[in-house]
């Protein structure tokens, strides 16, 4: 995932007039913490005796956060309450399904609660201004057909290139939404207008959406009783699992009494690593991509995490998907 230096966007294929090229896709995870004074001023717990709350002394007390999950029976709070403390993201370009950029970046430790925000603040800016990185890739052709004069604004609205698919596990359910609510409360807007401006099923946050918002959750799962997480589904496909000595649920104490920045910000790489190699596979089922597309693909994919200069947890991530690798070939065979 590299992450350093500006890469020129890449140019899409032509459609036939009158398709609007594919936006390329962004696979992405983040990372949080609980926002330990929003929570105490949201649920407001009893502290033991003789015990006040302070955000100069508080503002990282995971007992607090406890406190309240015993009070108020709360396992796992709204989305404003997450602090974002890390995001990594991949770009998949819309026609070869390769990857073609990537971004990452963790909040280092912090001493106060104001540092931590500013902090925070900064992560999200960046995170939007790397969704738009690629938004000019059909520029050349949407410039070409837009100039039709038969056409009118609904239809060159309808044209328009997208500038960014959003893609992951559970990301209409968490990611998107603490990334949106973090924005809010940080006066942070969202670069992309139609993000924000449109409403129901063409919306980014309609489920029915998917050159926009591509939910893997949402499409694997369906309408079953009993849902299937990310882990045990990747596992299915000979893909690795998640990173070993770290889950979600570990995160917050890593972070706060460790500063195991580096450390969370392996697992959420490979976690995205992983939610790419699941959209691969979901595209083939969706016949998106055909045998040879998509053993070029895995291919390609095993290539990217074996590259001398990737961080030792791909090159382990590539080790342990071997089935995965080898199963994508067996179809050319």
């Amino acid at each position: 995932m590299n992450t350093t230096g500006e890469s020129p966007s890449p140019v899409f294929g032509s459609q036939r007039l009158g398709e609007r090229p594919a936006a390329p896709v962004l696979v992405f995870d983040i990372e949080t913490v609980p926002d330990v004074p929003l929570l105490y001023a949201g649920f407001e717990p009893q502290l033991p005796a003789g015990k006040t709350f302070s955000i100069e002394n508080d503002w990282n007390n995971l007992a607090i956060v406890n406190l309240i999950r015993e009070q108020r029976q709360i396992n796992f709070p709204a989305p404003m309450y997450h602090v974002v403390m890390c995001i990594c993201a991949i770009f998949v370009h819309p026609e070869t399904h390769t990857i073609i950029d990537g971004f990452k970046k963790t909040l280092p430790p912090c001493d106060s609660y104001a540092e931590l925000l500013a902090a925070e603040a900064q992560l999200i800016r960046e995170f939007w201004s790397f969704c738009t990185k690629h938004a000019d890739a059909a520029r050349i052709w949407y410039d070409h057909v837009q100039s039709d004069y038969r056409m009118n604004d609904y239809q060159r609205k309808k044209l328009k290139p997208l500038p960014v698919t959003f893609c992951g596990y559970n990301i209409s359910g968490f990611d998107l939404p603490v990334i949106e609510q973090r924005s809010m409360k940080h006066f942070i807007p969202c670069p992309i207008p139609e993000y924000g401006r449109e409403f129901g099923y063409d919306s980014y946050r309609s489920r029915f959406a998917f050159d926009k918002s591509f939910d893997l959750a949402q499409f694997v799962n369906g309408n079953a009783s009993q849902k299937i997480g990310l882990d045990i589904l990747a596992r299915s496909m000979g893909l690795a699992g998640k990173l070993e000595g770290m889950d979600g649920s570990q995160v917050a104490e890593a972070y706060y009494q460790s500063g195991a920045s580096q450390k969370i910000e392996d697992y959420c790489a490979v976690d995205v690593l992983i939610t790419y190699g699941v959209f691969l596979g979901v595209q083939r089922f969706r016949g998106i991509l055909d045998p040879e597309q998509f053993a070029e693909c895995a291919k390609q994919f095993e290539k990217f995490l074996r590259h001398e200069a990737r961080p030792f947890p791909y090159r382990i991530l590539a080790e342990q998907s071997q089935e995965y690798f080898e199963k994508s070939q067996l179809k050319l065979s």
